[in-house]
């Protein structure tokens, strides 16, 4: 028949102050084992011991064999329930991932294009190889009605790509072209690409029409638009899209 433990049985007990909640229940678990031991007569279990590693972690020495099956499986689930409250032996625990680690696990997607502008491009007008050429916040300049022009940073840039061998030469020669712009109302328009360079940067620019594009999109300072590339029969046309 079982006993149930009393006072008595923790007269001898020393408490230590550094003891957490799961040593208090391993202490318990140790002493109901010498008590079962002397009740059959049998040699009192070793004390169980914990001391900390370098990583904080609590390690246990692993109780005396002679028990019996029910008590090892019994202490076994208790183990298994822990909270993590520091007492989990280390080797088990499994080690953080690094930020770079959790970027390479969860990419974030890439962008895309609405729903609405991919149907008109791809489905009906037939556009292909789509490339995001940069995604920026509007400035003042980009509205300025002075300047007329919407800047393209290089180092705001996603890829060069979207230009041929020919057209880059062409713009590397300071030589500027006509392509087709479809705006956030999904108007098509003509404008002028031209690339400048300002002592040591490089910028795109879409300029001369600009303005009425700015007019009738209601582009204000603070906007965030991307600017996307495609082509038409071999044509190099693009998409302002408002976000």
């Amino acid at each position: 028949m079982m006993e149930l433990l009393s006072s008595d049985d923790f007269k001898d007990t020393k408490i230590d102050p550094n003891w957490g909640p799961f040593d208090y229940l391993l202490h318990v678990v140790h002493v109901d084992q010498q008590k079962f031991q002397k009740s059959h007569n049998a040699p009192p279990p070793p004390q169980i011991l914990c001391k900390q590693d370098h990583t904080g972690f609590k390690l246990r020495f692993k109780f005396n064999n002679s028990v019996g099956l029910k008590r090892k499986r019994n202490l076994k689930a208790v183990e298994e329930e822990d909270d993590g409250e520091g007492d989990r032996v280390a080797p088990k625990l499994k080690p953080k991932r690094s930020k770079k680690q959790e970027k390479s696990v969860c990419p974030i997607p890439p962008p895309d294009l609405p729903p609405k502008f991919r149907q008109l491009i791809v489905e009906e007008m037939g556009g292909r190889g789509l490339v995001l050429v940069i995604q920026k916040t509007i400035f003042f300049s980009d509205i300025n009605p002075t300047a007329s022009r919407f800047s393209i940073p290089f180092s705001q840039v996603k890829t060069h790509d979207f230009l041929n061998e020919a057209e880059a030469k062409e713009l590397d020669d300071k030589n500027p072209m006509q392509v087709w712009l479809l705006d956030p109302s999904m108007k098509g328009t003509s404008i002028t690409l031209n690339k400048w360079v300002m002592g040591s940067s490089s910028l795109y620019v879409l300029t001369n029409t600009w303005n009425p594009i700015v007019k009738n999109n209601q582009l204000k300072k603070g906007d965030t638009v991307q600017l996307w590339s495609f082509r038409m029969n071999s044509l190099l046309c693009f998409a302002l899209i408002k976000l």
